[in-house]
């Protein structure tokens, strides 16, 4: 596991935890029984374990959580702590202008999220727990990168029409680099540098001021990477990590019809 201040103080606790007489009532539907929670985290993490006990101990768990106190939501972000190193690997690697302790942060409070929303009737738990911090995650980190890209873009604008430049001119060129559309300039002129709204720009466009919005991120994007030299790998890297995601709601692992019930987080994140 990577270590992380997030992370150990989280281990810490359930360790202290572990060392009391905290038990989870779970175990099999037959034989329902006290689990001290070392013996619940080897059932969790064991790859032996059923499929159908691991739903049983992770419905309690997450009862637990949203009714006996706070120490249960650390038991169940510590018993998910190995796939939620592996989601913020992926993470930190595919957003690399990301803060590690930052994201290592997200993570908890995402998957904290999940545990107040996931429908614990329907099966494997925990692997659409993984989902919809992996999502809220992703979405946390790009739109972090796209700040960083927007106000270094700007910056660079900025400094470019210190030097004598003219916003026009500067986007002309833009426009002749290949780095954005004849369109998009519009778009920039109009919204950043005119001032007019979202809305009045959408009208004659016939779509929504979020759909401007989103062509206006994409090109300052673009124009971000290209005036300050920075590549686009994490812009490549959100777009294949939308390629994989179902929006159908917070509490989703795919397609409705999906049976896998495997208990790993999405994709390449598995350990």
């Amino acid at each position: 596991m990577v270590n992380s201040s997030v992370f150990a103080s989280i281990t810490r606790d359930f360790n202290t935890l572990a060392e009391g007489p905290t038990c989870l009532i779970g175990g099999s539907s037959k034989a329902m029984r006290p689990l001290p929670l070392t013996e619940t985290k080897a059932l969790v993490l064991a790859r032996t374990t059923s499929p159908e006990l691991r739903d049983q101990l992770w419905s309690a768990m997450v009862i637990a959580s949203r009714t006996e106190g706070d120490e249960w939501k650390t038991v169940a972000v510590a018993m998910a702590l190995p796939g939620l190193a592996n989601l913020t690997r992926q993470v930190v690697r595919d957003y690399a202008e990301t803060d590690y302790e930052d994201v290592c942060a997200e993570v908890v409070a995402a998957f904290l999220g999940a545990l107040r929303s996931v429908d614990i009737d329907r099966p494997a738990i925990l692997t659409r727990m993984y989902w919809a911090t992996y999502r809220a995650v992703r979405r946390s980190a790009y739109a972090e990168v796209l700040a960083t890209k927007a106000s270094a873009a700007a910056a660079a604008a900025a400094e470019v029409a210190h030097a004598g430049g003219h916003p026009d001119f500067v986007l002309a060129r833009l426009i002749a680099d290949s780095v954005i559309t004849e369109s998009e300039a519009d778009l920039i002129s109009a919204v950043r540098l005119d001032r007019r709204s979202l809305g009045d720009v959408a009208e004659p466009l016939g779509i929504s001021a979020n759909a401007v919005m989103l062509r206006l991120r994409k090109a300052e994007m673009r124009v971000a990477a290209h005036l300050t030299g920075t590549g686009t790998g994490s812009r490549r890297a959100f777009k294949r990590g939308r390629k994989g995601e179902v929006g159908i709601g917070s509490d989703s692992s795919g397609p409705r019809n999906r049976t896998s019930v495997v208990e790993e987080p999405p994709g390449d994140l598995a350990a």
